[in-house]
């Protein structure tokens, strides 16, 4: 096997595990709280785009472990919507819609549509920053990211061996936006701990 592709399914295979934390913590507390629906839906696009891209340019790794990543993803929206019925229709016509797109449109525009997507997480730092800001439990699952974070250093030593600098762009992106969500929901615990604490004396 080409050791690039190994390098991704590597990063692709601990990536299909990152939505899994985050829908086991939404069943178990019981509500979704803190955790953005927009960005679960958005990292399911990104799956599902970058899954089209792997089968555009013919990388098994690329379209094989993002299959995979969305419909751990696509459980994590179902898991957040009260109707799984709308939430498998809003799937679907996602990824009907990015195919269509990525298999499509001239290559520069691709590439701009997978870098657009890979702020996927902006709306969840503004719903961390939220939580930060009202003092609210939060079912951001830190495990998730942290898994996430492990899948994007695979995608960029796949991108460094592949010489592919937009998976190597993508990938930083979407490691930054990671680590500020992570520091967010650590701030988050931190002061509801200090509160806690607070309350006891």
């Amino acid at each position: 096997m080409n050791p690039a592709e190994l390098l991704g399914f590597i990063g692709g295979g601990i990536g299909i595990f990152y939505g899994v934390p985050q829908a086991l913590r939404i069943r178990r507390l019981g509500h979704g709280t803190g955790v953005s629906l927009p960005t679960w839906l958005l990292t399911f696009g990104v799956s599902t785009s970058w899954a089209a891209w792997g089968f555009g340019v013919d990388s098994p790794s690329a379209l094989i472990m993002n299959i995979g990543g969305a419909l751990v993803n696509g459980s994590v929206v179902v898991a957040i919507m009260p109707s799984m019925r709308k939430a498998i229709l809003y799937l679907l016509t996602i990824t009907a819609a990015l195919w269509f797109l990525i298999l499509t449109l001239p290559d520069p525009i691709v590439s701009a549509l997978l870098i657009a997507l890979v702020f996927c997480l902006v709306p969840q730092v503004l719903e961390s920053l939220r939580s930060l800001q009202n003092g609210t439990t939060s079912a951001v699952s830190i495990k998730a990211l942290t898994v996430a974070l492990l899948s994007n250093i695979f995608w960029i030593a796949y991108a460094f061996v592949r010489e592919i600098n937009l998976v190597f762009l993508t990938s930083g992106i979407a490691m930054t936006m990671i680590l500020i969500v992570m520091a967010l929901e650590l701030l988050v615990q931190r002061k509801l701990r200090m509160e806690k604490s607070g309350n006891l004396r």
